[in-house]
């Protein structure tokens, strides 16, 4: 009995690992004009209430700027989110780090044009 509840644990946790998975793709655009960064991130999935993008951190230069909790995603498919981040000098280094509330991590990193 014993062995099965031990199977029957490890097939309910390979399932749920299996079905955690990082952004597909993350995209950051930055407008020097109006200071709006836009974060576009691909991350498909069945329920965008139970699995989501939950976690978006935003730094500059290696210093954190914004950081976000979400507790959905806006649509099967991903989502999009606007920040102002005011005082930005070209060349500023802007990384974004998106993660999953199932597991995985995506990152992606520009610099102000």
């Amino acid at each position: 009995m014993k062995k099965l509840m031990l199977i029957v644990v490890l097939g309910l946790m390979a399932i749920t690992a299996l079905s955690a998975h990082p952004a597909a793709n993350v995209k950051a655009q930055y407008d020097a004009k109006t200071s709006i960064l836009t974060v576009e991130y691909g991350h498909k999935v069945r329920d965008a209430s139970d699995h989501y993008i939950f976690n978006v951190m935003i730094e500059v230069n290696g210093k954190k700027m914004v950081e976000q909790n979400l507790s959905a995603q806006e649509s099967l498919d991903g989502g999009t989110l606007v920040y102002k981040l005011a005082n930005l000098t070209k060349g500023d280094q802007v990384k974004v780090t998106t993660d999953c509330n199932k597991g995985g991590k995506k990152s992606t990193t520009l610099n102000v044009p």
